[in-house]
């Protein structure tokens, strides 16, 4: 015999187990009806005996074989000694009355315990012809002499047999049905463990690559900006003029590093960020500018944009699409190509396509595409189009595809537009006056570095700057004095950071406008009415001024 043929050994052990229950049953069941049977007068003492005789020698041979571990044949033995024993006593006993056929169910209830439910289901149909012949014999009174007469004893007994058999028969299923439970909800939490070990060590493996890259692209940007740094250093010294290249160069490898930061903080992670109205064509044209340094030269960018297309999205958010789609169609075209990005709006919706000239993709992989971890290249991790589609539908739009091998991709995104009336220009607003507490800001910045650019770029506006290194004493300080036009504070800081900081000042200080600055993270939007600012860095200085400027004027 095969041994995949076998009963596996826990299922062996459960038959063994629930063999020598229906035997124990048997015998306590047999020694109940032989008692009965020889307290009834109207029964043949000797008939009794010799009945139930060879059901006590049947169970203990059957006790032996189990033992010997014969307990699939016993099983077979078993349940179909019993029901050749009932059929015998419905032929032989008065037919169908007194309830001896009942046993029937036992037996069924038996074979499908022990065997298997196909077993049970052949049993109840045998049993059901069987009993089908023995009515017809008795409606025509052609039954054999009856060995015993019919006594409500010997149908108390059939009854009390029936209803233990299958009793014991049903705890021993239930016991089954819950040890299997059991061992299915362990194999399924070891298939989740697996799983959770697998998506792991994928997501180490893509930070790992990531690293890499990052490390190379930050080396060689970090030895741009020294180089420019030394430059101008050597200059001032030179008491020369900078020529305009080194500042050009500078300012490229800065915009590289901050797409390069924007990359390390979509790994592992959906980006939060609040939706608002979102100008996607202005966003999708800035964002083309820094695709060249992602995508390589060899691939030609084309951008065509709707004036005024304005979507219910998140900055952070579309970036983080762009991202995935421009690398995907990067992967698409290793020896160059047109990578396409147009912006177009109706009246409800603004659409986002991006295609390329790549290789296409079949009906099979497009069916596939957005399913976490599939991929069809060699190193890819699977996880670009999943985040796509999971950053699309947070912003309640839709995503499609339209490819053919050899032909290209293209992805339409479609989100719901936001129509934003245009407001007549205002005047400037007026100078503020420098002898005002108006220009005196309270700086909370923890690393010394950045402390410094920013206390120079608001001393150059004209602001009178005092620095802290952390949120207590930044408190401290407004407790003491509090005649700050507005607070400036990292997120991340040490024993009490921006956040904890601004909550309690929208309680002690509700009219102090508040800017928050952050490298990694957005701040929940604010539950109260106090004035509350946010910029991401790398900041430039035009744009921390201005969201400066617009939190203290209010």
């Amino acid at each position: 015999m095969l041994a995949s043929n076998r009963p596996a050994p826990a299922d062996a052990a459960r038959r063994a187990q629930l063999m020598m229950s229906v035997l124990r049953t048997m015998v306590a069941m047999g020694t109940v009806g032989l008692i009965a049977a020889l307290i009834d007068r109207r029964n043949d003492p000797l008939v009794s005996v010799v009945f139930y005789a060879p059901i006590f020698a049947a169970v203990l041979w059957m006790r032996h074989m189990v033992k010997r571990g014969h307990v699939l044949l016993t099983a077979w033995v078993s349940s179909m000694f019993f029901w050749v024993l009932i059929a015998f006593v419905t032929l032989c006993f008065g037919g169908l009355q007194g309830g001896n056929a009942a046993c029937f169910g036992v037996c069924t209830m038996m074979v499908g315990s022990l065997v298997g439910g196909r077993a049970a289901i052949a049993v109840a149909a045998m049993s059901s012809a069987w009993c089908g012949l023995v009515a017809v014999l008795e409606v025509e009174h052609a039954l054999p002499m009856q060995l015993g007469p019919y006594t409500p004893i010997n149908a108390w007994t059939a009854i009390t047999v029936t209803l233990v058999m299958m009793s014991v028969l049903l705890r021993n299923s239930l016991e089954s049905i819950r040890a299997m439970h059991a061992q299915a909800a362990t194999i399924a939490a070891e298939r989740d463990e697996a799983l959770r070990r697998s998506i792991q060590a994928q997501k180490m493996e893509l930070v790992g690559n990531l690293a890499g890259g990052v490390a190379h692209d930050f080396n060689n940007l970090l030895m741009v900006i020294v180089g420019v740094s030394e430059a101008l250093r050597e200059d001032q010294l030179a008491e020369r003029s900078s020529p305009p290249q080194l500042l050009d160069d500078l300012d490229a490898a800065t915009e590289r590093a901050m797409l390069m930061t924007r990359q390390l903080l979509t790994v592992g992670r959906v980006q939060a960020g609040e939706l608002a109205p979102v100008d996607l064509g202005e966003l999708v044209r800035v964002f083309a500018l820094l695709l060249p340094r992602l995508i390589g030269p060899t691939i030609k960018i084309e951008v065509e944009t709707d004036p005024d297309v304005v979507a219910h999205a998140s900055r952070v958010g579309i970036e983080q699409i762009l991202l995935n789609l421009a690398v995907n169609a990067r992967d698409a075209m290793p020896d160059g190509g047109t990578l396409g990005l147009r912006v177009l709006a109706d009246a409800r919706h603004v659409r986002l396509l991006v295609a390329d000239s790549g290789s296409g993709m079949s009906t099979d992989v497009q069916r596939q595409a957005f399913t976490p971890f599939f991929t069809t290249k060699t190193t890819g991790t699977g996880l670009g189009l999943a985040t796509v589609r999971s950053a699309v539908e947070r912003f309640g739009g839709t995503i499609e595809i339209a490819s053919e091998p050899g032909k290209g991709t293209t992805f339409e995104i479609r989100i719901a537009r936001v129509i934003v009336d245009r407001p007549a220009p205002k005047a400037d607003p007026p100078a503020l006056a420098a002898t005002s507490t108006t220009r005196r800001l309270l700086l909370a910045e923890d690393d010394p570095l950045v402390g410094r650019v920013m206390v120079r770029i608001f001393e150059q506006a004209g602001f009178d700057v005092v620095a802290v290194v952390n949120g207590a004493e930044a408190l401290a300080l407004i407790e003491r004095t509090g005649d700050f036009a507005c607070v400036v504070s990292d997120i991340s800081m040490p024993i009490l950071d921006g956040l904890e900081l601004a909550a309690r000042l929208a309680v002690s200080h509700p009219s102090l406008p508040v800017l928050l600055v952050s490298g990694d993270r957005a701040p929940p939007q604010a539950s109260s009415g106090a004035p509350r600012g946010f910029v991401a860095k790398p900041i430039e200085r035009r744009g921390l001024l201005a969201a400066l400027e617009q939190l203290i004027s209010g």
